[in-house]
């Protein structure tokens, strides 16, 4: 898996998870989307309002500025705890939510 970085107009440091194939995993389920082209945030670090299949809302549920990484990590604990509401798709066990997060190194 490689890493590519995005700098915000403000500085920020935006750090997202590239499949081999080069599809952005979610920052915080490491979900693989459908779209290769898809990112959270464009090239400027601007979120994109999608919503992943976990529930996060990027641009919502990380209030719109960087630092997003720790809304990620409290999003991502509610996710694994089953306090955060899938946005479709059916309900993953914990097993395979952990499997999962290990798209994105975690």
């Amino acid at each position: 898996m490689k890493k590519e970085v995005i700098i915000t107009d403000k500085g920020a440091q935006i750090e997202l998870t590239i499949s081999s194939d080069g599809y952005c995993f979610c920052p915080v389920c490491g979900e693989k989307p459908n779209n290769k082209e898809w990112r959270p945030y464009d090239e400027f670090g601007f979120p994109s309002y999608d919503i992943c299949t976990c529930g996060f809302e990027y641009g919502f549920d990380d209030s719109g500025e960087p630092p997003y990484e720790k809304s990620w990590a409290s999003y991502r604990q509610k996710w694994l705890n089953n306090g955060a509401d899938p946005y479709f798709g059916k309900q993953k066990t914990k097993e395979e939510k952990l499997a999962q997060l290990k798209n994105i190194g975690l």
